[in-house]
């Protein structure tokens, strides 16, 4: 195979490998786009899954909380010895710490109708003003929302056993998230109301404030309601936290109190690692077939390539030695008098005829005249360096034009070599045959004005004059002794193409007479 046409198959084993692996690389680039999407699509729904579930375990853990509250301040014994007699005693043992559930509302305050506090559930006796004092600030806006909505229901006439949106108990209550002191905190507030009509209520209601701060204790509770494990408590200003998921917890306003956040589970990612095997395998397969399909490609590329230089080689050269046929050295004989510039120089075309070629052939047999005309052919492809070209016309007739000479008078010296190279005697079954050829020879200049007929015409009559004295020599064209001779030569172009035609010429011929 060339070189340039190793190339060429090279250039569209590339060609066809890039056809096949591009679409295969950009079909794995959109195949994996497509399913960090997916994934991305099923963490961000996840994620709105969790992040709904803790908002609605915030409103269940406020609702439970108020339950508590309500509890203890919807009932007519609760109006009369906290609103109307204010009796510390049963307060305490009501309202008091020792009182509480460990899992209940950690802090208790009872707030009169003027706004300060008569009982602390963490104090015996009644709270200080600096104590409670950062409490109350912190949880003003609900407090004046639950005395807004007593006020409300006092003016109506109606009552306070109206069940309220989204209320778990039959009464007045708000529920919102503060922060008191830095901390984030659950409260609940609501009016001290009879359960019966036969008191008359104060304008200003006495309040009972309920206060859970974001413990521990806390967060499992919400844990529980919103089935998400591993809820931790994060300051305001700790908006992110790396590996974890945070999500902000809001009063009733909808302004950051502080945030909660966990562990996210990323069930995309695990989706993703459970398919990784099968993708990776999908990849390994369409790997493997650009491969294989490459690999093929290369081959099928390369047989034609071969192929192709076979039908090249097979059209240019003769089958049964192996020399170029007459075509292609007429082709090539064509375009070396048409050199010019530093291509340009002397040559020399020699016409080469076997002798004695028929009366082997009938002595002998046709094997050792192909044995002898398979000798010509191998002894002249070892003069290359020395030759252009060596052809084989037909049947026991040769050609060559030789390589740039130094002068004319090499020309003789070149068919000289060339005769005592061919007429080495050839073994054929343990005997040994003579070889005897006769050869004229033309010089030349390039670029030449004669035509191709003209120089072979010159050449065969030298080789003409060869014969004529004697055979088994040389000869080199000279006009003086040539003269006259063209003439009488029959077309030369002709003459080569009845050599190679089958149905003229056998593969040996017979011998050109003297």
């Amino acid at each position: 195979m060339s070189h340039n046409q190793a190339a060429n198959g090279t250039a569209l084993v590339r060609w066809v490998g890039l056809a096949i692996g591009l679409p295969a690389f950009i079909a794995v680039i959109l195949l994996g786009k497509d399913t960090l999407m997916v994934v991305d699509k099923i963490n961000e729904s996840a994620l709105q899954r969790e992040t709904a579930a803790l908002e609605r375990g915030i409103r269940m853990l406020g609702d439970l909380h108020a339950s508590e509250v309500l509890s203890q301040t919807m009932w007519d014994t609760a109006f009369r010895n906290v609103v109307l007699s204010k009796r510390q005693d049963w307060i305490r043992e009501n309202f008091g710490k020792q009182a509480l559930s460990s899992e209940g509302v950690q802090q208790l305050f009872i707030i009169d109708g003027r706004g300060k506090a008569i009982f602390s559930s963490e104090i015996e006796a009644a709270p200080p003003p600096e104590t409670v004092a950062p409490i109350l600030a912190a949880a003003q806006r609900p407090m004046d929302r639950a005395r807004a909505l007593y006020r409300t229901a006092r003016a109506s006439g109606d009552g306070f056993d109206e069940r309220l949106p989204g209320a778990m108990s039959d009464g007045i209550y708000v529920n919102d998230i503060i922060k008191i002191g830095g901390q984030s905190a659950m409260v609940t507030v609501s009016p001290f109301t009879p359960d019966v009509e036969d008191h008359e209520t104060p304008q200003e209601p006495t309040l009972l404030l309920g206060v859970q701060v974001m413990t521990e204790t806390l967060l499992d509770k919400l844990e529980s309601l919103s089935h998400i494990d591993g809820l931790e408590h994060v300051a305001a200003s700790h908006t992110t936290v790396t590996g974890e998921h945070s999500h902000p917890i809001r009063d009733t306003q909808g302004n950051i109190v502080t945030y909660v956040t966990w562990d996210f589970s990323s069930p995309g990612l695990a989706i993703l690692r459970a398919a990784l095997p099968a993708i990776a395998v999908s990849l390994g397969l369409i790997a493997l077939m650009t491969l294989v399909a490459a690999i093929t490609v290369r081959r099928l590329t390369r047989r034609l390539a071969e192929s192709e230089q076979a039908a090249i080689h097979a059209s240019r050269h003769d089958a049964a030695t192996g020399l170029a046929n007459r075509g292609w050295f007429m082709h090539v004989f064509e375009g070396i008098l048409a050199r010019t510039g530093k291509q340009g120089g002397t040559f020399a075309v020699l016409l080469i005829d076997c002798d004695f070629f028929k009366t082997v052939n009938d002595t002998l047999g046709h094997a050792a005249g192909d044995a002898i005309l398979r000798a010509i052919s191998q002894r002249l492809k070892g003069l290359d360096g020395r030759l252009t070209i060596a052809a084989r016309l037909g049947g026991d007739e040769f050609a060559a034009v030789t390589a740039p000479l130094a002068s004319r008078t090499e020309a003789a010296e070149a068919a000289n070599l060339l005769q005592n190279t061919l007429m080495q005697p050839v073994m054929f079954q343990g005997h040994e045959l003579d070889v005897s050829v006769s050869i004229g020879a033309a010089v030349f200049e390039t670029p030449s004005t004669l035509s191709i007929d003209a120089w072979l015409a010159k050449a065969d009559m030298a080789l003409y004059r060869a014969k004529r004295d004697g055979r088994g020599c040389s000869r080199v064209y000279d006009a003086s002794l040539d003269t006259g001779q063209l003439s009488e030569l029959p077309d030369i172009r002709q003459l080569l193409l009845d050599i190679a035609t089958p149905a003229l010429k056998a593969d040996n011929v017979t011998d050109r007479a003297a």
